[in-house]
């Protein structure tokens, strides 16, 4: 780094910075998680139509089930769990050879609006499924999504002998599953709040899992854990209004511009300035949400001195004017979902 850049004001200095794992678990806040749990009797199957953008889950209560997502194929037993993060379209059926039904297709009884049942009769081996698909309220989430693989498993929440998992992390997960299992089996008033709550327990320990256990060599999650660009990135997302150039980035980074500069596009995939304007949108993509909160105060509290070039920014990152997105409000079922 040179002598002038150590002596630029770096924006954001002496402000609290958040804990990175806290970041990224807190993208995870969910908007809109739909829920359906299922009983089936083979042959039975379900084609799961690609939903960009949308967290799809399978948690196996009961029975045996092979989930196919772009080609890979997952066995599932009694207490699996699987997400497919990508939104990708995919199959679940109860043996590699059921045929599989598209989703609008089966049989269904709408309990409330984000809570349905399904039932497909084949007349064979039974399960019990709880299906789901959640979405997000920061849009920023999308920078995690992309950094997980097309499918994560948690065999370690089967419940009963042989889980995967020992200890209390084994016991607590066991004691969700056997509390979602018993939300199934005795509906109630609530039963669909319920089961959302505790599927959102799930989905977080299976990823807070995958980020204790992987080292991914480039995107988001790799920039994090990077002794140079970690800071950077917690500095840009505890204050994304400041006036952040290339040299402060630097300089927080303690690299020269051309290194840094270098190494951040490699290793996130998009250039430093890029992704500033991305937190910053991100971030007013959030406090749009707030009905009392005009468009003008927001673009300043974002950094923007020119609501027009707010305006355009906005459009840029989430293919909407800030007053669309205020009026599409968070999504109430999952044909909105689809819609978006």
């Amino acid at each position: 780094m040179s002598d002038a850049a150590a002596l630029l004001p770096v924006p954001g200095a002496g402000k609290p910075q958040a804990d990175p794992w806290a970041d990224v678990l807190g993208t995870l806040e969910m908007d809109a998680v739909f829920c359906s749990t299922g009983r089936f009797s083979e042959p039975w199957g379900i084609a799961m139509p690609a939903l960009p953008g949308v967290l799809m889950f399978h948690l196996l209560l009961e029975g045996r089930a092979v989930v196919d997502v772009e080609g890979g194929r997952h066995d599932l037993g009694p207490g699996d769990l699987v997400l497919v993060p990508h939104g990708a379209g995919h199959a679940i059926t109860g043996t590699a050879d059921d045929p599989a039904t598209g989703l609008w297709d089966v049989d269904r009884t709408v309990v409330a609006d984000r809570y349905e049942q399904l039932r497909i009769d084949g007349g064979g081996h039974p399960a019990t499924l709880v299906c789901g698909a959640v979405g997000f309220t920061d849009p920023g989430v999308g920078r995690l999504l992309a950094s997980l693989p097309a499918v994560l498993r948690a065999p370690d929440a089967a419940s009963g002998p042989g889980a995967g998992a020992d200890g209390p992390d084994g016991d607590w997960l066991r004691a969700v599953v056997a509390a979602i299992d018993h939300e199934v089996r005795h509906p109630r008033p609530g039963t669909d709040v319920v089961t959302a709550r505790l599927a959102d327990v799930l989905l977080v320990h299976v990823v807070r899992r995958w980020l204790e256990a992987e080292k991914p060599a480039s995107g988001w999650i790799a920039a994090l854990r990077d002794p140079a660009l970690g800071p950077v990135l917690r500095a840009v997302h505890a204050a994304p209004q400041d006036p952040w150039t290339l040299e402060s980035l630097a300089a927080v980074a303690r690299l020269s511009r051309s290194a840094f500069a270098e190494r951040f596009a490699r290793t996130v995939g998009e250039p430093p300035m890029a992704y500033v304007a991305g937190c910053r949108m991100d971030a007013a993509a959030r406090l749009l949400r707030d009905p009392g909160a005009s468009v003008e105060r927001v673009a300043r509290q974002v950094g923007y001195d020119s609501v027009p070039g707010f305006h355009r920014a906005f459009v840029r990152r989430h293919g909407a004017t800030p007053g669309a997105w205020r009026a599409s409000g968070p999504a109430r079922s999952l044909a909105e979902v689809l819609a978006r």
